[in-house]
C-alpha cells in the first residue's frame, strides 16, 4: 500500500507539473473559474491519455513487441528520461491551446498603452529566473 501512495503521489507532481506550465500561459486573462475548469479536465482526461501512451508499456509511443524489442508505432520506443519531454509536452500543448483561445492581453498591443508593460524591476527579474 506505500509504494502504490509513493508511485500516486509522485506521478500526481507530474500532473500538477502540467497544469501549473498552462497556468503561466493564461496568467491574468482568464477567470479563476475557467482556469480551473480547465486544469481539471486536463489533468483528469488528457494528462492520464498521454501518459499511459507512453509510460504504460502498453502504450503506442513504448510498447515490447513480439520480438522482445522495445518499439512505437513510429519507430524506436519512446525513452522519456525523467518524464520531462510526456510532462512537458502535454503542459506545452494545454498552455498553447488556452493561450489561443484567452487571446493576447488586454491592451498589451495597443501603442498608448505601451508604458504600462514595461519592466518594473530588473533585479526581481534576475532573481526570478534564479528561482526558475
Amino acid at each position: 500500500a506505500k509504494s502504490s501512495f509513493r508511485n500516486w503521489f509522485f506521478q500526481g507532481c507530474f500532473c500538477a507539473t502540467g497544469g501549473t506550465i498552462v497556468s503561466g500561459a493564461v496568467a491574468e486573462r482568464s477567470k479563476l473559474r475557467g482556469f480551473a475548469t480547465y486544469t481539471v479536465l486536463m489533468t483528469s482526461i488528457i494528462y492520464p491519455i498521454v501518459i499511459w501512451w507512453g509510460w504504460s508499456g502498453n502504450g503506442w509511443l513504448a510498447y515490447t513487441d513480439e520480438k522482445g524489442d522495445f518499439v512505437s508505432s513510429v519507430g524506436p520506443g519512446l525513452k522519456d528520461f525523467a518524464g520531462s519531454g510526456l510532462v512537458h509536452l502535454v503542459g506545452g500543448i494545454g498552455a498553447l491551446v488556452g493561450a489561443v483561445i484567452v487571446g493576447p492581453r488586454f491592451g498589451r498591443w495597443d501603442p498608448s498603452k505601451e508604458s504600462d508593460f514595461e519592466g518594473h524591476s530588473v533585479p526581481f527579474c534576475v532573481l526570478g529566473t534564479f528561482f526558475l
